[in-house]
């Protein structure tokens, strides 16, 4: 296990905050985008809590690591985080780890598919790709929530829309009338596929409800999961 100190928490949306650690014990963490850390708050106490996250800033030669994670009324890490937890609070963790990760050689389309903060491992990837100019076919993230106003990342997915030629980023609305897309996250993503001579490779990242419901849609145009499709379930 490794020390980690909570050193900032910005409220990205009501519902979404991201919360930035720093490994003391290490000058740089090294580590796959994509890839999860197991939080531990109160560590050493009988109330102590353990969950997992999907990291959400990716490998800059410094030793934080960011995480987002979604108020969940009742659950005992969110609880914590949301009303308890102060800037030099200290936790440990294991990790990173874990095989959410993008392939070696990027042959063909990528379509990432998230709700809430299972947008996590998405921004890592996308970041990692823009800044180290990896080599990539069309990549699209699409972010389905209810409200504009819950669109993580927003600015920032939109500044790397505008450096990164290939990437796009398309939030997808679900109770509210705006400017982009709306609609369930789903309709979008399949809209495409069906036009598409090529099946491009399908990550999702979410709750298990939606990852569900896009395993049946792909599934049943011929989609084989890990060849096609991967997943990362956090509810």
């Amino acid at each position: 296990m490794n020390v980690a100190i909570l050193t900032n928490i910005i409220k990205e949306t009501d519902s979404n905050w991201r919360f930035i650690f720093e490994s003391p014990l290490f000058d740089s963490i090294n580590f796959v985008p994509g890839q999860l850390v197991q939080l531990c708050a109160k560590p050493g106490m009988e109330d102590s809590i353990v969950r997992n996250y999907s990291v959400a800033s990716w490998p800059d030669g410094t030793n934080k690591f960011e995480l987002i994670i979604t108020y969940l009324e009742g659950g005992a890490m969110s609880d914590y985080l949301f009303k308890e937890a102060k800037v030099g609070d200290e936790f440990v963790y294991r990790g990173p780890m874990g095989i959410f990760t993008l392939p070696e050689t990027i042959d063909r389309d990528i379509f990432f598919v998230s709700t809430g903060s299972g947008i996590s491992p998405f921004r890592s990837m996308v970041n990692w790709i823009a800044e180290n100019g990896i080599e990539t076919q069309n990549v699209k993230l699409f972010f389905g929530t209810r409200k504009e106003k819950d669109i993580c990342y927003y600015e920032e997915m939109k500044l790397i829309q505008s450096i990164f030629p290939n990437f796009e980023f398309i939030p997808v609305l679900s109770r509210e009338e705006w400017k982009g897309k709306t609609g369930y996250v789903h309709e979008h993503y399949l809209d495409l596929i069906d036009n598409m001579k090529q099946k491009p490779l399908v990550y999702f990242c979410g709750w298990d409800r939606m990852i569900s419901e896009g395993r049946k849609h792909l599934s049943e145009r011929g989609f084989e999961m890990t060849k096609d499709i991967r997943v990362e379930i956090f509810g």
